[in-house]
């Protein structure tokens, strides 16, 4: 009786906090006399205390002792989970599945044992067993998302976070482990959206807020990019990955300078920060700065940064100025898995100038595969060109004879130069960007606007000329966005690919000339493959050599049909001439543009510095002097164009170039 009375009064103390007390009066009840109650007591007084040791073996004697007390086994694994001894938990018998409120805690526990030793496969069998009993308790709902996407079962991981979601909307940590799910099957929009809702929940966390900054990034979406990292920035003022950040959103919106100052405040507010001198170093020899370059490697190197540690910079600088040997040197420092796209596409660049075309050809095949989503790429551009030869048996003389044409606008219309890409079209434009009377458009794709309302080219016969002069206005209402309406000169509307648009051209500008980029065919395909392109579902088609010869074939044959079958003015400028006698080729085109020669058209390198940004694959050659050494470069590699020759001397005999 006396013991019974001690064993309560323990009880009592440790139940109104009283620690010491409870635990010298337990100490009695268990020198007089061992029992569970007396061990299971002492456990919770010594893990109360903070010694989980001695706790958990007092813990352990009173559930050795009675082995069917589910409240003595939920106690000593849960104090076991405590002291970091969750394996001990996951050891201990498994629980019956018979449903009952002590079972489901059995297995609540054992599923936080799980959790704790990273044991996936136990998680996933212990939650799935707790929210069938509690189906709405939300966090075990989402503690079973968690133990799936442990295990890398993204679409389970998904439906139990979407559930967890239902029960409780407004909880901000489901929204964040539910957008990590969604984006791991690439369902970037959604898990955007996602996040969307877990920073409206809780607008302090700052990482949340970053992350979805980045996604947003991702999916091109920079300007709400720009606005979740200004929220960020005040939560953090002064951070230097937030400025990084802001400025490669920057880069992508070619708000250029902006960039430079979101980078230079990066590298102020962390003088050694590396990325920061990186991704600046990258901006200057991209808008081709490369005097701004080389005073930025100076600053990082006052600042304690090793060459290895800016070595593609430093690789980039060397090629500009000729050293290619030492380029490649530099370049090796460089970990290739950094970012592997552009460190092959330099090594290409660099074995190229080399004369290596082993090697060139070897680093540029790298540079492709290295691409996010090759094969998936590869698909969205070989459905590109299957449209493309569904395209072209339709343009015909019939076909083209049914087709509404419009009087020339009483604005005037622009020229259009195209060529298939790699052709000379961004040399060409900046050397017509030289002539005071004109305003070159470099790849905006304003026809798109005209196309929106019309449709595809094989709708083209069934618009009237009401739908045809809605579309006009449709791409002068895009032309004004990037040229001021009262410009009176000539508007320059290069967007190579707008080859495949020559009858709608025709259709709405009757009276515009069409400038034809003309290029080596195993040239202009090869020099594709050899570069990095921004991706879409054509610049997709350069990732491999085959699909690259092709798109040629698929878009010369939609362009050829064009110019059989529309009245088109079309002038023809062989890129080979342009670069062996520039005078001599431009002097006709300016006259077909019905502009006067200009001499200072010749001297397309300070043109092309006063342009400022290129935003084309070509912007490190344009500013070079002019070399003839890219033409019938392909003849060096040759034994790697083997295989799509049959493709494409055909052309180059159809355009007049000799075997």
């Amino acid at each position: 009786m006396k013991l019974n009375s001690e064993l309560a009064e323990a009880l009592a103390a440790f139940q109104r906090g009283d620690l010491e007390q409870a635990q010298r009066l337990a100490r009695r009840c268990a020198a007089d006399s061992h029992s569970p109650q007396i061990d299971h007591l002492l456990g919770l007084i010594h893990c109360r205390r903070g010694d989980l040791r001695s706790g958990v073996e007092h813990l352990r004697r009173a559930a050795e002792a009675e082995p069917e007390n589910p409240a003595y086994r939920l106690i000593l694994s849960r104090a076991l989970v405590d002291s970091g001894r969750s394996d001990e938990a996951l050891a201990m018998p498994r629980p019956g599945r018979s449903g009952a409120p002590a079972d489901v805690a059995l297995w609540h526990a054992r599923a936080e044992a799980a959790d704790a030793q990273g044991d996936a496969e136990s998680a996933k069998e212990a939650w799935q067993i707790v929210t069938a009993a509690r189906p709405s308790d939300w966090r075990s709902w989402n503690n079973l998302g968690n133990a799936f996407a442990a295990g890398e079962q993204w679409n389970e991981a998904i439906d139990a976070l979407y559930r967890a979601a239902e029960i409780n909307p407004g909880e901000a940590t489901i929204r964040r482990n539910l957008a990590l799910a969604l984006s791991k099957l690439k369902r970037l929009e959604e898990s955007a959206d996602q996040l969307t809702i877990a920073v409206r929940l809780d607008p302090d966390h700052l990482e949340c807020r970053l992350t979805l900054a980045r996604l947003l990034a991702d999916l091109e979406r920079h300007e709400d990019a720009l606005a979740q990292l200004d929220q960020a920035s005040e939560l953090s003022p002064g951070s230097s990955e937030i400025a990084i950040a802001r400025g490669r959103s920057l880069v992508a919106l070619t708000a250029f300078e902006e960039a430079e100052e979101a980078y230079l405040a990066a590298i102020a507010a962390s003088p050694t920060d590396r990325t920061a001198f990186h991704e600046l170093g990258l901006l200057l020899e991209r808008i081709s700065r490369m005097d701004a370059l080389r005073e930025l490697l100076k600053r990082a190197a006052a600042a304690g940064l090793g060459p290895e540690q800016l070595a593609y910079l430093s690789a980039a600088v060397a090629l500009r100025e000729g050293r290619a040997g030492e380029a490649r040197d530099l370049l090796a420092m460089e970990d290739v898995e950094s970012d592997p796209v552009r460190w092959h596409r330099l090594m290409t660049k660099i074995a190229d100038a080399l004369g290596d075309s082993e090697a060139a050809f070897a680093a540029a095949t790298a540079m492709n595969h290295a691409t996010d989503g090759y094969e998936e790429w590869r698909g969205r551009g070989l459905e590109y060109r299957r449209r493309l030869r569904q395209l072209a048996p339709i343009i015909t003389k019939r076909w083209a004879a049914s087709l509404s044409r419009l009087p020339p606008p009483s604005r005037g219309s622009p020229a259009f130069l195209v060529g298939f890409p790699r052709s000379g079209t961004t040399l060409l434009d900046t050397f017509l960007m030289g002539h005071p009377q004109t305003a070159v458009l470099e790849e905006v794709h304003m026809l798109g606007a005209a196309e929106l309302v019309i449709g595809p080219l094989s709708e083209l016969p069934n618009c009237s000329a009401s739908t045809l002069e809605q579309a006009r206005q449709a791409y002068f209402a895009e032309l004004d966005r990037h040229v001021d309406p009262g410009f009176d000169g000539l508007v320059v509307d290069k967007l190579p690919l707008n080859m495949l648009g020559l009858p709608l051209i025709d259709c709405l500008f009757p009276d515009a000339p069409v400038i034809f980029a003309q290029r080596h065919p195993c040239d202009a395909v090869f020099s594709g493959f050899m570069q990095s392109f921004i991706l879409n579902e054509a610049m997709a088609c350069f990732l491999d050599l085959g699909d690259a010869a092709d798109l040629y074939d698929a878009v010369m044959d939609v362009w050829a049909r064009s110019r059989e079958v529309v009245a088109a003015k079309v002038h023809t400028l062989v890129y080979e001439e342009l670069v062996a006698d520039p005078e001599a080729a431009l002097k006709p085109l300016i006259g077909f543009l019905g502009l006067e020669w200009r001499v200072e058209l010749l001297d397309h390198r300070s043109t092309a510095r006063r342009r400022g940004a290129i935003l084309t694959p070509s912007y490190d050659q344009v500013t070079q002097a002019l070399d003839a050494r890219p033409s019938h470069r392909w003849r060096r590699y040759r034994q790697w164009l083997e295989d799509v020759l049959p493709v494409l001397l055909p052309w180059a005999d159809r355009l007049g170039y000799r075997p």
